[in-house]
């Protein structure tokens, strides 16, 4: 932030305005923080945001080297041509973050591949991050109006991890339910044509004897920061408490409804290479233990910081081998305040600490606007007793065994029986809601 304030104190001596203020990082930036640390500064009234503010985040992706990079196991430290810095953090899990958190994702070199494997690239990009615009070049050229003109769209920049989840979850419930529309007037369309041709089959006999012919022919802003990172190839930390707080109401609103809005060229895309996604729903928390020997060791990655070292996956088929990432929130039973978040890409998987369900936060550290306290009682379950405690894990890949995943995943929740033990160890109630109370009470619509 000082360095914005001091361009911006520099003009104003200088008598000169900026339209727009374009950051160039390196290629192991990490836009998450630089998101966060706007979010931080709105929630906190810091003066400069009153001058800027952070409008577009811009990812370029090196397509001849995504691939491999996304394959990779090695850490960022060994790798210098993408930047100083980094460390010991896979570089599949920078690339994904970079990615993810873009509104406009630039696929550069594309002259290096053939037509096949841009198409393939495109459909990827937009299966990992479908609020964002995927955009092709050679050479690093684009029209600037594309990136920075006043019909140029960014969503992404403008949400928390929370919010991007919800679109993501979005995304993937409207995916699915296109393809079941299809799906369903395929059929009608079957059904038609079986009647035409049984129609005709028997017109003709009808008519025996006599020529019969028929003739078908009847029928962006001032001052606004922007961010463009990644630039030699190409979620999450985040605090239910904090970050719930700290996000804007367009940013919540719009992360919740995006999907809707899927692009029909990235869409067709995807389904050509097969890909699709799908949404893993619970009410109940997992067995951490069967988590880990039922689930976590089919993960065919060589960083799972769930396992301890020398414990090795197992061997065999693993219904996970087609999944390109995962991602989402999890409730885990020996932790009830805790909200976990998921994260697999590549070689890559973790489960971290995303703070605490926004259920066990005490009401008046809630945000005050209306449409964000909505947001959030959105994800409670009115009909149960937990709040916003769920699993809700996005799976995105290449045709995948959506059953036997889910019956993987499902093995190791809590059974009947555990599910009396955990609510007799955590029976201190969580703060008391009005707003989820009032929920709660609204009769439910019969079901026909």
């Amino acid at each position: 932030m000082a360095s914005f304030a001091n361009l911006l104190e520099l003009s104003d001596k200088r008598g000169t305005s900026y339209d727009r203020i374009i950051l160039e990082n390196s290629g192991v930036a990490e836009p998450q923080n630089i998101r966060d640390q706007f979010n931080d500064a709105i929630a906190e009234g810091h003066p400069l945001m009153q001058r800027c503010h952070l409008d577009t985040l811009i990812t370029v992706v090196d397509s001849g080297t995504f691939i491999n990079d996304y394959s990779s196991r090695a850490p960022l430290m060994s790798r210098p041509d993408l930047g100083e810095g980094g460390g010991l953090r896979p570089v599949v899990d920078l690339l994904v973050e970079q990615i993810e958190v873009a509104d406009y994702i630039v696929l550069n070199k594309i002259d290096l591949l053939d037509t096949a494997t841009v198409e393939s690239l495109t459909a990827i990009m937009a299966s990992l991050n479908p609020l964002a615009q995927v955009v092709s070049c050679e050479h690093g050229k684009i029209p600037a109006d594309m990136l920075f003109g006043k019909d140029a769209q960014a969503l992404v920049a403008h949400l928390n991890t929370e919010g991007q989840h919800r679109g993501a979850v979005a995304a993937a419930h409207s995916l699915r339910a296109e393809a079941a529309q299809e799906a369903e007037e395929g059929k009608e369309e079957a059904g038609h044509a079986h009647k035409r041709e049984h129609h005709e089959h028997g017109h003709e006999h009808g008519h025996d004897g006599h020529e019969h012919k028929h003739d078908h022919a009847h029928g962006h802003h001032d001052h606004g920061a922007k961010h463009d990172h990644g630039a030699k190839h190409d979620e999450h930390g985040h605090d239910h408490h904090d970050h719930g707080a700290k996000h804007d109401e367009h940013g919540h609103d719009h992360g919740h409804k995006h999907g809707h809005k899927h692009d029909r060229q990235t869409t067709t895309a995807a389904k050509r290479f097969g890909i699709t996604s799908f949404v893993y729903a619970r009410r109940l928390p997992f067995h951490p233990q069967r988590l880990k020997d039922l689930v976590l060791k089919w993960m065919p990655v060589s960083h799972n910081k769930t396992l301890e070292q020398g414990q090795e996956p197992e061997l065999g088929d693993s219904p996970i081998k087609t999944v390109l990432r995962s991602k989402g929130f999890m409730w885990v039973a020996n932790s009830h305040t805790t909200a976990f978040y998921w994260s697999h890409a590549g070689q890559y998987f973790e489960i971290r600490d995303e703070g605490e369900w926004w259920s066990a936060v005490a009401d008046d550290m809630w945000p005050e606007a209306r449409p964000q306290r909505d947001v959030i009682l959105a994800d409670f379950d009115a009909e149960g007793e937990w709040g916003d405690r769920r699993q809700e894990i996005v799976f995105i890949g290449a045709s995948m065994d959506e059953a036997a995943i889910t019956a993987q995943l499902d093995s190791a929740l809590l059974t009947e029986e555990e599910m009396s033990d955990y609510r007799a160890n955590f029976d201190e109630p969580d703060p008391v809601h009005p707003d989820a109370l009032k929920l709660a009470a609204v009769p439910k619509k019969a079901k026909h």
